[in-house]
């Protein structure tokens, strides 16, 4: 599996300061991220496919920083990045669509509901997948709904 992102497009955006505040472990990377609370561009952790996320978090960023209401946090929006499968749903294999799962995680996207679509799983190529498996996923803009 390649060691990094190949990115197309990533920004820097405020975190929540309550963000996720059920993780003692505060922001944690390759995990989805949604639009919440104030400023209208905070991120918090997104947890379900029908949720709109917008991207995934690059980096830790520890529960101290996160409750200061100051932090900016890195999310590749378009690109290739590694993402934790989530703990629970369908786990996907390559070339599935993927969306928000549990923990920010991702999950194989269903078809004939209202989930939003994050992107593709290109790899690792051949391996058996399982929950909390670190995966490359291309993401695609946002806001595609899978039918």
């Amino acid at each position: 599996m390649a060691s990094g992102g190949n990115y197309v497009l990533s920004k820097g955006y405020p975190v929540l300061s309550t963000y996720n505040s059920s993780a003692a472990a505060g922001v944690t990377q390759f995990r989805c991220v949604k639009f919440s609370g104030s400023p209208a561009t905070a991120i918090d952790l997104a947890v379900a496919a029908t949720t709109l996320p917008i991207g995934v978090v690059q980096e830790n960023i520890d529960q101290a920083k996160v409750a200061t209401g100051k932090t900016v946090a890195d999310v590749m929006l378009v690109g290739i990045t590694k993402v934790y499968i989530a703990a629970s749903g369908t786990v996907p294999v390559v070339g599935d669509k993927v969306t928000a799962g549990a923990g920010g995680g991702v999950v194989k996207a269903a078809t004939g509901g209202t989930n939003f679509v994050m992107g593709v799983v290109l790899g690792p190529l051949g391996a058996t997948l399982a929950a909390g498996d670190l995966i490359d996923v291309l993401l695609l803009p946002t806001g595609q709904l899978l039918a």
